[in-house]
């Protein structure tokens, strides 16, 4: 992350500055870091939208290991509302822990339309998921935001139902997913642990052999 990392809405809220400095006689280099809690690849947790979910503290480290990912390539357009087909639905393993939809719209991170005219998860795909993967814990995409920026209200609709208590499904958003052409192995998820945060960046290590 750094001052050009796009945030949602086109905010920019990553700043690194100077505390100590060597050039300037100090013994040792340290930095302040001020950043915003979705900043960069991030993921959401219940309490994002909801009062009384839950928050970063409240997961073991057990929970960030997943042994059963799956990886499904959707063709995109701008601002629209991503729901599956039937035969997309069904090639999702029924184990899968760790879905990543990988839509492509990565690839405009650097342009104002991946915040402006991202595409965005449609909410009825929640339950859906919930009755073909009783497994998944953790959907990851390519995206900004499960909210298209064009469809906020809907958007909210989506994190809601994500999100919500009966059986979350916790939201890694704004993946680089260019080089990821097949299933992982394996996937390490590891967010900044700081307590009671509604979201936080993450740092995804997929084993791939």
């Amino acid at each position: 992350m750094d001052e050009n990392t796009p945030l949602y809405g086109g905010g920019k809220g990553v700043l690194v500055s100077s505390e100590r400095s060597i050039n300037n006689g100090d013994t040792a280099n340290t930095k302040n870091l001020s950043l915003h809690n979705h900043s960069g690849t991030h993921i959401d947790f219940p309490n994002h939208f909801f009062a009384n979910g839950k928050t970063s503290e409240m997961y073991d480290a057990a929970y960030w290991i997943f042994s059963d990912p799956f990886i499904i390539n959707l063709e995109t357009d701008e601002d629209q509302m991503i729901a599956f087909s039937e035969e997309q639905l069904n090639s999702i393993p029924s184990k899968t822990d760790f879905l990543i939809l990988k839509t492509g719209f990565g690839k405009f991170r650097n342009e104002e339309k991946y915040w402006n005219s991202n595409p965005g998860l449609s909410p009825e795909l929640a339950d859906q998921l919930r009755k073909k993967t009783p497994m998944l814990r953790v959907i990851g995409l390519d995206l900004i935001s499960i909210t298209s920026f064009k469809n906020r209200e809907i958007g909210r609709k989506a994190h809601r139902e994500f999100l919500k208590s009966e059986n979350p499904f916790l939201l890694v958003e704004d993946m680089d997913l260019s080089q990821l052409d097949s299933n992982p192995k394996s996937i390490i998820c590891t967010p900044l642990m700081i307590k009671g945060l509604d979201g936080s960046p993450v740092t995804i290590i997929a084993k791939l052999k």
